[in-house]
């Protein structure tokens, strides 16, 4: 039986980023609230370079740089060391979760 953990928390309130640790994360899913875009970013070690990370928009399946709106994405994270956001403007949120496994 496998055993599953979930990481829920914010990238972006109000004006402030945070950095969420991944872990032995595989999954990620985001939204945002709001009306604006963004990036999500990963680094692979705690003093890397953030790198912009490829979403999947889950309505069509297309692959993005950029989130909108309120628009739910998925991106792989295996490897990572962190997720965050940058680029942010116009949304009030992003929620991020993320599922190890």
């Amino acid at each position: 039986m496998s055993k599953y953990c979930v990481i829920n928390g914010n990238l972006y309130n109000d004006g402030l980023t945070t950095e969420l640790l991944v872990h032995n994360g595989a999954d990620l899913r985001v939204q945002a609230t709001g009306t604006g875009s963004y990036k999500v970013t990963g680094k692979l070690t705690a003093n890397g370079v953030s790198k912009p990370l490829e979403l999947v928009k889950l309505s069509d399946f297309s692959c993005v740089e950029v989130g909108s709106n309120n628009e739910i994405y998925a991106a792989d994270v295996s490897g990572f060391y962190s997720v965050s956001v940058s680029d942010v403007q116009g949304v009030t949120e992003i929620y991020a979760t993320i599922l190890e496994g």
